[in-house]
C-alpha cells in the first residue's frame, strides 16, 4: 500500500513539473496623442505628445477663408433700402370770402381722390387773401381746410389727415391784383407716400 501511495505522489509531482507556464505580459496602456492634427488614442509607448509647435499647426487658413467667404456672402446679399417719404402737392382754389371751391377747385378735388387713397398721410393747409380782418380770415382758412378734409373722409380716404390753417398768410402771390388774390384763396394739399429708397428720388421729382 505504501508503495502505491509513493508511486502516485511521484506521478502527480511529475505532471506538475511538465505543466505549461502561463505567459506573464504587462497590459498595454493607451494614451491620447496628437496625430494628423487631431487627438487620437494610441499605445502609450508610441504615442506622440502634443507640443506648442504641433498644436499651432491647425486649420487657421481654412477657418480664415471660411470667415472671409461668410463676409463675402453677407456683402453680396441684396440690400433693401429703408422706406422713405415722397411728397406730392396739389392745390384747391376757393371762391372769394367762402369755403366753396371754384370750378377749377372742384376739378382739383375730384382729381385728388385717387392719389389721396394711396397716401400714407395727408396734410391740409387753409389759406386766404389779404382782404378782411385777421380773425375773419383765420376762420375762413380753417373752414376751407375742413371742407377738403370732410370731402376726403366721405369718399373713403383712410390715411390720417393733418389740418392747419392761417388767414392772410403764406401768400402764393404777394401782388395786390385780383388774379393774385384768387391764387391765394386756396387749400394746399400735401400727400405723403412711403416708398423704397431707390424710388424716392423719382417720385419727388415727379411731384407737383
Amino acid at each position: 500500500m505504501r508503495a502505491l501511495v509513493s508511486m502516485g505522489m511521484v506521478m502527480v509531482m511529475s505532471g506538475c513539473a511538465n505543466a505549461p507556464e502561463l505567459a506573464n505580459h504587462d497590459p498595454v496602456r493607451y494614451a491620447i496623442g496628437w496625430i494628423n492634427r487631431e487627438f487620437l488614442a494610441c499605445p502609450e509607448s508610441r504615442c506622440p505628445s502634443p507640443t506648442r509647435k504641433t498644436l499651432a499647426v491647425v486649420d487657421i487658413p481654412a477657418r480664415a477663408q471660411k470667415s472671409a467667404d461668410s463676409l463675402k456672402a453677407v456683402d453680396a446679399a441684396p440690400k433693401v433700402p429703408p422706406p422713405q417719404e415722397a411728397v406730392e402737392k396739389r392745390t384747391v382754389h376757393f371762391q372769394f370770402g367762402k369755403a366753396v371751391p371754384t370750378p377749377q377747385g372742384l376739378k382739383a378735388i375730384l382729381d385728388l381722390l385717387a392719389v389721396a387713397k394711396a397716401a400714407t398721410r395727408i396734410e391740409l393747409y387753409g389759406r386766404t387773401d389779404d382782404i378782411g380782418s385777421k380773425a375773419f380770415n383765420d376762420r375762413l382758412a380753417r373752414k376751407r381746410a375742413e371742407h377738403v378734409r370732410d370731402w376726403l373722409l366721405r369718399e373713403g380716404v383712410k390715411a390720417p389727415i393733418v389740418l392747419s390753417a392761417e388767414g392772410a398768410c403764406c401768400f402764393a402771390d404777394s401782388d395786390k391784383t385780383e388774379s393774385a388774390r384768387q391764387r391765394n384763396r386756396r387749400v394746399e394739399v400735401r400727400l405723403v407716400h412711403r416708398v423704397l429708397g431707390r424710388d424716392a428720388v423719382g417720385n419727388k421729382q415727379g411731384a407737383q
